[in-house]
């Protein structure tokens, strides 16, 4: 079987998702497979996002049919849709119901970054610089958002983008913030993992990246304590 050490379930936001399984599949060991389900995020409008908060909710209950370890619900803007207070109870009530333990990507990158002890971090998201929700829930969580730089890429063209851009927007946050303790970056679906262990090694700064997150999350929730060399302290550490 292939999961025999864990199957980890994750609810995609992106109507296409394609980066996002092929950097689970360079992290986690043999024997740790991915059960996904893609919903139908484009253009990230109020309405798609308040539509698809529930859609994942409905897409958490059809992975906890197919009987996996672990669920985790995808997409901060979708987590946040449904809002913190509202996502906790969720995902208590769907623990409480499938007996499956259930997280979310936001919960997965604060505990991330709570591990590592960040306390002023650099945000580096693939999107435009207005699109701006990551303060204010890296505040209510008692972290300090010390800069921020967007790249202007789109939902849909995430896969194709270059895997220098999140060291090109390491460089302009140090720029904007030299006292940055950890570099953040958002959006698991631009291809960046591979950049995690050199930017930690040039930078002396600790990477938090949404896919190294949620697969630390998932691997510790369904009991894969291996260290995994190669993608930052977080999972080599912890």
């Amino acid at each position: 079987m292939y999961g025999h050490r864990a199957r980890i379930g994750y609810t995609s936001p992106p109507a296409v998702t394609e980066t996002f399984a092929y950097e689970f599949y360079k992290i986690v060991p043999d024997g740790v497979t991915l059960a996904v389900t893609t919903l139908n995020i484009v253009h990230m409008t109020q309405e798609e996002l308040a539509e698809g908060a529930q859609m994942s909710l409905r897409s958490a209950r059809l992975l906890a049919a197919a009987k996996v370890d672990v669920i985790v619900l995808g997409g901060v803007p979708l987590n946040l849709a449904l809002g913190l207070d509202g996502l906790q109870t969720e995902m208590q009530a769907l623990e409480k119901e499938s007996g499956i333990p259930v997280t979310s990507s936001l919960t997965a990158q604060v505990n991330a970054l709570k591990a590592l002890g960040a306390k002023r971090i650099g945000v580096g998201t693939p999107f435009e610089q207005t699109h701006d929700i990551y303060g204010d829930y890296l505040r209510h969580y008692g972290f300090e958002m010390a800069a921020r730089e967007g790249a202007g890429r789109k939902v849909l063209n995430l896969a194709v983008a270059d895997d220098t851009m999140a060291t090109d927007l390491a460089r302009r946050l140090i720029d904007s913030d030299p006292g940055i303790d950890t570099f953040y970056y958002p959006a698991p679906h631009w291809g960046i993992v591979e950049t995690i262990e050199p930017m930690e090694q040039e930078f002396g700064i600790d990477v938090v990246t949404s896919v190294q997150a949620i697969v630390w999350e998932g691997l510790r929730k369904a009991g894969v304590t291996d260290s995994i060399a190669g993608y930052g302290r977080l999972l080599r550490d912890f």
